[in-house]
């Protein structure tokens, strides 16, 4: 069912399928609720200053845990 390459990394992640599965999407929807706040920054700098850069900082956590 998967590939060498895909059985290496969920190796080198120590994940499973279902986990690996689950933890991408749970990073995905983190970053597409970002955009419409990102787009708001973009035209009114004083909303959501950092929080971009504190839902990618704990995203990069999450991964280094």
């Amino acid at each position: 069912m998967f590939s060498k390459e895909c059985k290496l990394h969920l190796k080198t992640v120590n994940q499973t399928p279902l986990e690996h599965i689950a933890k991408a999407l749970k990073t995905a929807v983190k970053l597409q609720l970002l955009v419409p706040a990102l787009i708001i920054h973009s035209v009114a700098p004083r909303c959501f200053t950092n929080t971009a850069t504190n839902v990618m900082k704990d995203i990069l956590k999450d991964r280094s845990d």
